[in-house]
């Protein structure tokens, strides 16, 4: 796989080969989807499996205020778990019975369950509420680029954060492409860019993590994820979802980020290694800590300095980390 050098250092997810439909992110989903007891159960209410007809079932603005309100009785009585139809409908502020029932009918299956005691939100519901809260189909914002505190490890101009449409980008005057992450307009909304960046940060350490542990960020499916070392300049760490199409693709020293002992590492002299910009950590930028080898169980050895103690460490072919070497300078 032969990436542009302005490739380098970038963190991205995405679900095609172009990248155009653009980094993906995922979300903690804070309402209960446990199976409720009681819950019932007929042919009719089973899920349609065509999204056109899941989806259409989401057309008219009602049945969006009756996700809504659900997801509202959730957070104001989280022990209540549903709640019954009169309740639902005055919240919702519908006076008509029978045209309220029909549309709330209409989200039974996929959206919406109803139990012994009211309705509630199914896990597909839930996601649906937590998107329009997180303004992901709603709010488009932008921020003025602003440069940051680092420059490009390419050509050393300034690094500059831009956020648009949901994509937090760093790069520089000379379109050396730094980092990439989407970030969701909720979390958007109030902070400086500067913070937007550290969101986004965290969310990629996130997005690593869950990949190196075999699951996918976007829709949890297993995962397989290789080390890329042919046609290169840097050794490069990739992994794409079968089942949805998520790809992330970065430096092989980003699977570093989440390692307990290159944590400690820093932490040992002083340092957070969350505190760093990712691009600007060296294991990550500087290509002659990256060494090619050939071993049974590994394929390459990044070095990881801090003061006067530099810890190596050999990834597979999978980007797990198999072996360390500690040594004193």
């Amino acid at each position: 796989m032969d990436l542009p050098r302005s490739a380098i250092g970038v963190v991205q997810v995405n679900h095609c080969d172009d990248g155009s439909a653009g980094p993906r992110q995922w979300f903690y989903d804070p309402f209960l989807t446990t199976p409720m007891v009681g819950t019932e159960h007929s042919p009719d209410e089973e899920p349609d499996t065509d999204p056109a007809d899941a989806f259409g079932a989401l057309s008219d603005p009602l049945r969006i205020d009756i996700l809504r309100a659900l997801g509202d009785h959730h957070r104001e009585a989280a022990d209540e778990r549903a709640i019954g139809f009169a309740d639902l409908r005055r919240r919702v502020g519908v006076d008509d019975s029978g045209r309220f029932r029909y549309h709330l009918e209409r989200l039974r299956g996929n959206f919406v369950e109803k139990a012994s005691d009211g309705y509630r939100l199914t896990f597909a519901g839930a996601k649906i509420v937590v998107a329009i809260l997180m303004g992901t189909y709603t709010h488009a914002i932008s921020k003025e680029a602003v440069e940051l505190d680092s420059d490009c490890f390419v050509c050393d101009d300034p690094a500059v954060a831009t956020y648009e449409n949901g994509l937090c980008t760093v790069s520089c005057a000379n379109d050396h492409l730094l980092f990439r992450w989407q970030v969701p307009p909720t979390a958007a909304a109030t902070a400086t860019l500067p913070e937007i960046v550290d969101v986004a940060g965290l969310l990629a350490r996130q997005g690593m993590e869950r990949t190196l542990d075999g699951y996918c960020p976007e829709c949890y499916h297993a995962i397989e994820s290789a080390v890329i070392t042919e046609s290169v300049e840097t050794p490069v760490f990739r992994a794409q979802c079968e089942t949805c199409g998520a790809r992330l693709v970065c430096p092989a020293g980003y699977a570093l980020l989440v390692d307990s002992r290159v944590v400690a590492l820093y932490q040992r002299h002083g340092h957070d290694l969350h505190e760093y910009y990712l691009w600007d950590l060296p294991f990550i930028q500087e290509r002659e800590r990256y060494t090619l080898i050939e071993e049974r169980s590994a394929c390459l050895e990044i070095d990881v300095s801090v003061a006067s103690e530099t810890l190596s460490v050999a990834l597979d072919e999978t980007g797990h980390v198999v072996d360390y070497s500690l040594h004193e300078k």
